[in-house]
């Protein structure tokens, strides 16, 4: 069975996007973002998934640059 995320991406100036994407999607979708972070998509992911194990919405925000901050939400598909 493979795994689907809910997503909601929101960046600063721009319209937020959101959909459903397997794991490999949703990195395709991030890398093709260029989002400024101090990590790889694919350890943004795996460390969201972690979170996830409580509540079942994990929320990741950078704001290291106010005008190119930007936010994901992310939760498994059910």
């Amino acid at each position: 069975m493979t795994t689907r995320y809910l997503w909601t991406l929101d960046r600063f100036g721009q319209q937020s996007r959101n959909g459903l994407a397997t794991e490999n999607e949703l990195l395709d979708i991030l890398n093709g973002e260029a989002l400024p972070s101090v990590m790889p998509a694919d350890w943004l992911l795996a460390t969201m998934q972690i979170d996830m194990e409580g509540s079942g919405l994990s929320i990741h925000e950078s704001s290291h640059n106010p005008e190119d901050s930007w936010k994901l939400e992310l939760k498994i598909a059910r």
